[in-house]
């Protein structure tokens, strides 16, 4: 006697003579049109996260990756953490299945927790680019990034600050700050373009673009069936529920559909406009208009350091205004002569400022220059 075995399918329906059928009791039932919708969308959802990957190995899962995802989960949730063996919990988590009398990782496991994510899926990395001016002609600064779905999140926020600007004047005897982007908006577009892309689309990867103007956030595949731009905020559709999940666990996303409206929000906070939000077909795009030669306009005239209360004189006060407002650098030189005083005075004066950390000295001797941090 031969058996076999044949396990459900995750790729239904399938199709014979271009019909799909149920079984029901004994008989095979053509599927209604909403029913084979619904399996279609099962399958779109099921075809990338809990299918295994072909060739890997259990041992292509990270370990110490797993225990980090289990610990935050744990703080940042307020929940025990899991007993038990590590397979016994990564099967509970979808992040394996047993194949052929061995746990194999599933994709969503593989991106999570694997050693080498991009070696089985290579279009899951993150393309970052810094170009010059407002076109893609020439590229300032680039990067393919590698690595489990958080480090990559991690490392695309920091080429971001590493790429935009932090402006900072003195206002009313007040220095304040102000980055050119809100990043908490940029993040939560990071976030969703790798939590919610179509990873079914192979040979393309999200990618985020920063230009002097804008940045954007393009995410292979659209928008989810049923999501339109006119429905974006009610209307929450999760193409990838099983990495949503490990993302939601670890405070890297939320799954009430509040992204765009808080993305929105940060932007009006910031005094720049809304993110312009375009579905391509095969890509979604979130564009972030920045200030331009506007960004110190983005400081309210409130201030957080009273720099009299912290003794500084009218003099480094000014001094301070030049390095931070007008970029100048000023000598010891410089310094006499825009304030008419010894050169005792001009050292003690920049000592001081250098003192506060917001003045570093770059030379030595007759080169030495003040300049802001």
């Amino acid at each position: 006697m031969i058996v076999v075995r044949v396990a459900p399918s995750d790729n239904r329906p399938h199709l014979a003579e271009g019909r799909a059928y149920k079984r029901v009791g004994a008989a095979d039932v053509q599927l209604k049109r909403d029913e084979y919708e619904r399996l279609l969308l099962t399958r779109s959802r099921a075809a990338f996260g809990r299918q295994p990957v072909v060739g890997a190995r259990y041992t292509d899962l990270d370990e110490e990756r797993v225990r980090w995802y289990l610990a935050q989960r744990a703080e940042k949730r307020g929940i025990s953490a899991p007993d038990g063996p590590l397979p016994d919990l990564l099967t509970g988590l979808g992040a394996v299945v047993e194949h052929a009398g061995q746990l194999i990782p599933t994709r969503a496991g593989i991106l999570f927790f694997g050693r080498d994510p991009q070696a089985w899926i290579p279009h899951s990395q993150v393309r970052v680019a810094r170009f010059q001016g407002t076109s893609t002609i020439h590229f300032i600064d680039r990067a393919d990034l590698r690595g489990t779905l958080p480090a990559l999140i991690d490392a695309a926020e920091q080429f971001i600050r590493r790429n935009t600007r932090l402006a900072a004047k003195i206002v009313g005897f007040r220095r304040r700050e102000v980055t050119e982007y809100p990043y908490e908006a940029v993040r939560e577009a990071v976030c969703n373009a790798v939590c919610h892309r179509d990873y079914r689309v192979e040979g393309a990867s999200v990618r985020i673009m920063v230009f002097a103007d804008r940045i954007e956030v393009n995410s292979p595949g659209g928008l989810p069936p049923g999501v339109t731009l006119a429905n974006i905020e009610r209307k929450h559709v999760l193409r990838n529920p099983l990495i949503a999940n490990y993302l939601y666990d670890i405070f890297y996303i939320e799954k009430w559909g509040t992204g765009i409206a808080r993305m929105r929000r940060l932007m009006r906070e910031h005094g720049l406009v809304e993110p312009h939000l375009e579905d391509l077909g095969d890509f979604f795009a979130v564009t972030f208009y920045g200030p331009g030669d506007r960004i110190l306009d983005l400081i309210p005239e409130e201030g957080v350091t009273d720099l009299r209360a912290l003794g500084l004189n009218e003099r480094q006060i000014e001094a301070l205004r030049l390095m931070f407002n007008e970029g100048k650098e000023l000598s010891n030189t410089d310094y006499r002569q825009l304030f008419n005083v010894s050169k005792n005075t001009a050292s003690r004066d920049l000592q001081a400022l250098v003192k506060t950390g917001w003045v570093r000295v770059e030379g030595i001797g007759r080169g030495t220059r003040y300049r802001a941090v």
